[in-house]
This record gives structure tokens, C-alpha cells and sequence, in this order.
């Protein structure tokens, strides 16, 4: 982008004057804010743009459960691109809580998700100046999110109507305003449909992207393993805040009675996360357990803090520690809020299988 010019020397970029004393016209510049994931089809939505004269800006905006990765990082390089990444926000909670066009298969709320993500996108645009939203999306590729009518939900429902520009599927879909008005050649844009990765690596080719991203995993709120742990905190935490839907990726998860659960760390990595969510945020209805002399599972116990779910937290530490790494009198650590207190691991009570989720 231009710096401003502050006086002095003119800068090599300014055209002189003409004869008759006036500035020859300069073409307005031409911005877009591309949804970019690192992939695939939004690397070739970019490259699109830029072949039409756009200044692209890329936004990678992150949830609870996706974050910004260094495949991002290294496609935007790639692609000459500044990149914004935003950060998770409390109201993407929201979404999840209570989605208006429903869930997917696993806990998914595509369509919700996608005018979140592009009322962000709507924001930069705004603030940049840029005249249109760009994304990846192929029509039928994705389906919960990429059918023509769920595009047109999104499109709607996040503000950018007629702003929205899909240049992979362009040709299927109405034209947005910035083709209009003769800012994008609709000529240029392409009908892509379905899920065949072919013609776009080829298409890759051409426009001279050189490495072809793998395609991802998905959202983790797709996996229907995963799902469970979601809904099991919406139906029984329904004022649930951020940090109990962060662990919900780590350690195995309990649920032990309505009002009550147990999470288990399953290796030291996940007992770091465990401790680092427990000592940042403190909540009042969780207690860590932490073996303070020997190997072994840091456990949360969320909800009531009674005498007997201490007892089933100690019980879990038992049962996932190698017996032979115990030492002669095991000691663990409870915390709860600023009181700390320690206990020997003897005697325990054997804890209940519970919902493993």
C-alpha cells in the first residue's frame, strides 16, 4: 500500500504534471478481503483477484476450535498477500449455543458459522475500503454449507448481499455488484461444481501456484467422535464459558451425574493444558488434582465439589497410574479456587465407569 506523503522530495510513484498542469487520472486502487484457509480453493480465489488488479488482503479467522496454522502463514507469503488473523471472540459461543440453521451431521452449525465468519470479513472490508468479500467456496462441494441456497443464506443473513463474490463458481451464481459495475470481468471467473479436485489443481497449474495444498481434516465440530462432548456441555452447562469449550479437546471426559464432570488428562501435554486452563481462570465449580510425586493424570473435576466427586477425581488418578511408578505414599494435590490442600492417594474410592464421551 502507498505511504502518505508527508512533503519533501515527491515520491518516484507520483506521475508529474501534464502541460496543461493537471495530474494525469490515476485508476482507483481496487481491494478485496479474501477468506483464506491455506488451501486449496481459496489460494486460487486470490490468485484469481489478483490477476483482475485487485490489492488482496487475506483473513483467517479463528474459532474455539480451529486456529491459524503455519500453512496459513506460509500461503500467504507465497501468494504476496498481507494477512490479518483474527482471533476468537465470546460470541462465536453464540453459534454454537443456539445455531438458526441447525447443525450438520456432527455438531457442526455450517451455515451459522460461515455469516460469522463473513461478517468479520464484512468489517475488514469496510475498514480497508475494499469493494468486495472473496471466498474459496465451490458450489456443491461442502454439504452444509456450499449448496447454491445455502449460499445465498450466508450472502444474505451476513450483510453482503451483492458482496460476496465466489469466483470458482461464479458463473453459476448471479453477478455480485463489483462485476456490474465492471470492477470484476465475469468472463475471466469460472463454473466449478461438485467435489473433483482435478480441474482446480489443474487450474493451479496455469495460474503458476507451484505448491498444491493437501486438503484438510475438516472442522473438528465435524467429527462425530468429537460431537458428543459438545452437546453433553450444552445440555447440562448451557451458560458455559469459553474455557470449558477449550478442554473439551483435551483428555478423556466423564460425565459422572447431571451436575457433575470428571476430565482426565492423558498424557503430560494434556495435563499442562488442564493446569494452564485450571490457574487462568480459576472457576469456582472446579477443583485440579494434581499428583505432586510420581507420574501420573492430572484431573478437573467441573461441577458440584463434593466430598464424594474429590473422591472419584483421586479414584482416576489411581486407576489411569502405573501401580509400580507409585511411590510408598502417593500424594496429590486438590485446589479449589485459592485453597489448596494435599492427601495421600490410600484408599480411595473406586470410581464409576460414568459416560465416557
Amino acid at each position: 500500500m502507498r505511504e502518505a506523503y508527508s512533503g519533501g522530495q515527491l515520491p518516484q510513484d507520483i506521475p508529474a504534471l501534464t502541460p496543461a498542469g493537471h495530474a494525469p487520472r490515476i485508476a482507483p486502487v481496487k481491494r478485496a478481503v479474501a477468506m483464506f484457509s491455506g488451501g486449496l480453493d481459496s489460494s486460487l480465489a486470490i490468485r484469481m483477484m489478483q490477476l483482475q488488479g485487485f490489492e488482496v488482503y487475506a483473513l483467517f479467522v479463528e474459532t474455539i476450535f480451529e486456529r491459524c496454522h503455519p500453512g496459513v502463514y506460509r500461503g500467504a507469503e507465497a501468494l504476496g498477500v498481507p494477512l490479518k488473523v483474527m482471533p476468537p471472540k465470546d460470541d462465536y459461543l453464540e453459534v454454537l449455543r443456539r445455531p438458526r440453521f441447525g447443525y450438520g451431521q456432527g455438531a457442526n452449525p455450517c451455515i451459522d458459522c460461515r455469516i460469522y465468519m463473513c461478517r468479520c470479513a464484512k468489517e475488514l472490508m469496510e475498514e480497508l475500503g475494499a469493494c468486495v468479500v472473496v471466498t474459496g467456496e465451490v458450489v456443491g462441494q461442502r454439504p452444509m454449507s456450499q449448496h447454491r441456497w445455502q449460499q445465498y443464506l450466508v450472502e444474505k443473513h451476513s450483510g453482503l448481499k451483492g458482496r460476496l463474490l465466489r469466483p470458482l463458481s461464479a458463473k453459476l451464481l448471479s453477478p455480485t455488484i463489483p462485476e456490474v459495475e465492471g470492477l470484476v470481468d465475469r468472463d475471466k471467473l469460472f463454473d466449478f461444481s461438485g467435489r473433483n479436485r482435478k480441474p482446480l489443481i489443474n487450474l493451479a497449474r496455469q495460474l503458476g501456484i507451484q505448491i498444491i495444498p493437501q486438503p484438510s481434516i475438516g472442522c473438528l465440530l465435524t467429527h462425530r467422535s468429537f460431537a458428543p462432548r459438545v452437546f453433553d456441555l450444552l445440555r447440562y452447562r448451557p451458560t458455559a464459558t469459553r474455557w470449558e469449550f477449550e478442554i473439551l479437546m483435551v483428555g478423556r471426559h466423564l460425565r459422572i451425574s447431571p451436575d457433575t464432570k470428571i476430565v482426565v488428562g492423558r498424557d503430560a501435554q494434556e495435563n499442562a493444558v488442564l493446569e494452564a486452563a485450571f490457574h487462568t481462570h480459576r472457576p469456582p465449580e472446579c477443583a485440579y488434582l494434581h499428583p505432586e510425586n510420581f507420574a501420573g493424570p492430572d484431573v478437573l473435576v467441573v461441577g458440584v465439589l463434593s466430598e464424594e466427586n474429590l473422591q472419584l477425581g483421586l479414584g482416576f488418578i489411581a486407576r489411569y497410574t502405573s501401580k509400580r511408578k507409585l511411590p510408598a505414599v502417593p500424594l496429590v494435590s486438590i485446589t479449589r479456587g485459592q485453597t489448596r490442600e494435599i492427601r495421600q492417594l490410600t484408599d480411595v474410592k473406586a470410581p464409576v465407569q460414568g459416560v465416557t464421551l
